[in-house]
């Protein structure tokens, strides 16, 4: 089941352009923040930081905090809330995944060929986590790349240990893959795929709020439950934890949140006449 579930999604156009939106995404965002804005702050373009001023975010690639953010998968971020192309290409590429057998009739075969819903689910789910496994260690590949181009060009020396490096990257993957079988899992749910992106793209967008909503009421302070909204958390578990939440349960959180998603996604399917 997960080699035909693996062959539909591979030889889907929709799981091609989303792979090429992540990508190029992914490229133009490390351009900006790990090779534009460094320059801009050192002189190279423009009129200079002095003549910027705050208008300049202060990326400082000789930080090592600075590198090893710049090795996400995702992008650099100026914030746990951050909604990239990259991101949001990943999260769409779970729920085309999901809504496309309720789309084209798929579903009635794959139900036919295995009855037990729940298992069809667990099928499509470990497809996508391949896919979305493989889509990590690619978009990994390029954060890697545009980093050490730039270290390259401006004779910084490389700050994280390869420990540092090796982990943050396959964290990264995790994160990938996880948020690609969750993207899924509401696919599944929603059925319809205008349906399913809208209700994605709606809860990328209204984290940032109520985290800054949370931010304002909180006197400035960070409030611990916003570091579990699925941008957040995604971000922590990249990092290794934050000020206020662990690495380890960031990694068993965003775990929960997965298998939580999956198993609405199979009760869903399990309660519905395909």
């Amino acid at each position: 089941m997960v080699r035909a579930e693996l062959l539909g999604i591979v030889t889907t156009t929709a799981t091609k352009v989303a792979v090429a939106v992540a990508m190029l995404g992914l490229i133009m965002t490390q351009l900006v923040f790990v090779t534009l804005i460094p320059a801009l702050t050192r002189g190279d373009l423009g009129p200079g930081a002095a003549a910027l001023g705050d208008d300049l975010p202060s990326v400082d690639l000789a930080d090592r905090a600075a590198q090893l953010d710049a090795l996400s998968p995702l992008g650099t971020t100026m914030g746990g809330g951050s909604v990239g192309l990259a991101l949001i290409a990943i999260v769409l590429l779970g729920v085309l995944a999901g809504t496309s057998d309720d789309r084209y009739g798929g579903m009635v075969g794959a139900v036919l060929a295995s009855p037990r819903r729940p298992r069809v689910v667990m099928g499509k789910a470990a497809a996508v986590g391949i896919v979305g496994g493989v889509v990590g260690v690619i978009l990994a590949l390029v954060s890697l790349l545009t980093l050490a181009g730039s270290l390259a060009i401006t004779g910084i020396s490389f700050a994280p240990a390869l420990g540092e490096l090796a982990g943050t990257s396959a964290r990264g993957v995790l994160v990938v893959a996880s948020l690609a079988i969750v993207g899924l899992g509401v696919g599944i749910v929603c059925r319809s795929q205008l349906t399913g992106v809208l209700v994605m793209i709606g809860i990328l967008i209204a984290e940032p709020i109520l985290t800054a909503v949370a931010h304002l009421v909180g006197g400035g302070a960070q409030v611990v439950w916003t570091q579990f909204l699925p941008l957040a958390l995604a971000q922590n578990v990249i990092h290794g934890g934050s000020i206020t939440v662990n690495g380890a349960v960031a990694i068993g959180a965003l775990l929960a949140v997965t298998a939580a998603v999956l198993a609405a996604a199979s009760f869903s399917l399990s309660r519905r006449d395909v």
